[in-house]
């Protein structure tokens, strides 16, 4: 199936991670993709691995300078966007009163503004040509709340207000714009709560009425349908792809 041949894709934070699983699914299903990290080996290393249909761009979502740069090489590579991912994000938890401040700064700037910048620098593409798709990356905590993440959380609120916002302003326009909110999902590098001793894969197990913590692929097939045409009329949604865990009242 080639539900995105000729579409031209960008998964900002594609290189690792579920971003990374999002741009091979991406071109298998036809697309030319961009893939933009701000780490080089590693959005290197995924471009190279989709079979020719991709181009990696080293990007630091934190910089003005850099979202311009991705901007004009994607549209110099592809003429124009049609899909946009922001997977890029950053995590860190630690009790408030002692929580680093640059590392507060570092998460807002990275999932918040990152996330507001590559909306704003790609959004003008989409709406002059009067179609486009973007899904943003939300979180558990765009709704609900755990001990010793206030900047994680509100910078994923954030995301699911910036979505909504983004949604009806542009939606008249023929841009769509949703989020996912994954749950707590097994990728390359350990969970930091889960490498601290704070959290134990078998204790997230338990909590999820699915049984497991998800996985990677279990959060490409959301983004890949808010991409596709079948969600010409989802606007301004968070689906949350999560085993249930949020949804689960129960010790």
């Amino acid at each position: 199936m080639a539900r995105f041949f000729g579409k031209r894709v960008l998964v900002v934070g594609g290189g690792r991670g579920i971003g990374r699983h999002l741009a091979r699914a991406f071109a298998s299903e036809g697309a030319q993709v961009a893939v933009a990290s701000r780490t080089a080996a590693q959005v290197l290393d995924t471009a190279d691995s989709l079979a020719g249909k991709g181009v990696g761009i080293p990007c630091d979502v934190r910089r003005a300078a850099d979202v311009e740069m991705l901007r004009d090489r994607v549209v110099a590579a592809f003429g124009g966007l049609d899909i946009l991912v922001n997977a890029a994000g950053v995590f860190a938890f630690g009790p408030t009163t002692s929580f680093d401040e640059a590392a507060a700064r570092d998460i807002i700037e990275t999932n918040v503004m990152g996330t507001y910048a590559s909306c704003r620098a790609f959004g003008p593409l989409m709406l002059s040509q009067g179609h486009g798709k973007i899904v943003n990356f939300a979180s558990l905590l765009s709704f609900t709340s755990f001990p010793q993440r206030a900047a994680y959380g509100a910078s994923k609120a954030a995301v699911r207000q910036l979505t909504q916002s983004l949604a009806v302003e542009w939606a008249p326009h023929g841009v769509q714009v949703n989020a996912v909110a994954p749950g707590m999902i097994e990728i390359e590098t350990p969970h930091p709560a889960i490498a601290a001793g704070q959290l134990h894969g078998d204790q997230i197990a338990r909590r999820v009425p699915a049984g497991r913590r998800g996985r990677p692929d279990d959060v490409v097939g959301p983004v890949l349908f808010l991409a596709s045409p079948d969600a010409d009329y989802v606007c301004g949604q968070t689906l949350v792809v999560d085993g249930g865990w949020l949804s689960y009242g129960y010790l």
